[in-house]
């Protein structure tokens, strides 16, 4: 779902003129599956550093990969809030602009490799996810989709109740 939403908003980045409601709408409702992604991945992180035996039978990620965590980490606190802050600001920071942007920047590369370090992990993933056998073996599978679920819907909730913000600041 995360991947779905943060490829449309990187498609709204080709024509922000005339995409900017659709890019601010989107970014809104990224909020909280972002917040619970980073929230699920510093449990596992957490849960590994503290000698959990399920998380140290998996073992550690790369070491690239955990050198970049806190830039991505801290990149994409950085373009979440920046971007929050850009809209309760209207068009009145340049600053602002410059910050998110830059963050932008910072995030969409050190995603990207994160994002292409995982994918065959990914892949193998959502083959096992689909089959019924292996959704009732995983215990909290079905706390874990009703967390992703209100993630999503909290962000379009909270989307929509600033439709009118949106819209006001894309109108100057």
């Amino acid at each position: 779902m995360i991947v779905g939403l943060l490829a449309a908003e990187g498609i709204t980045i080709v024509h922000m003129r005339g995409l900017l409601n659709a890019h601010m709408f989107i970014g809104v409702v990224l909020i909280p599956p972002a917040l619970l992604k980073l929230g699920s991945t510093g449990y596992r992180m957490v849960s590994y550093y503290a000698g959990s035996r399920a998380y140290r039978a998996k073992g550690p990620p790369l070491l690239p990969l955990r050198l970049m965590a806190p830039v991505l980490v801290a990149s994409t606190l950085a373009v979440l809030a920046s971007g929050v802050l850009l809209l309760a600001a209207g068009h009145k920071s340049s600053r602002l602009l410059t910050i998110h942007k830059v963050s932008f920047v910072v995030f969409a590369v050190v995603l990207a490799v994160h994002f292409l370090a995982y994918v065959p992990r990914l892949v193998r993933s959502l083959g096992a996810d689909w089959t019924a056998a292996r959704r009732c073996a995983v215990p909290g599978a079905g706390a874990r989709a009703m967390l992703v679920a209100a993630a999503a819907g909290g962000g379009a909730a909270l989307a929509l109740t600033l439709l009118p913000t949106i819209h006001t600041y894309a109108g100057h």
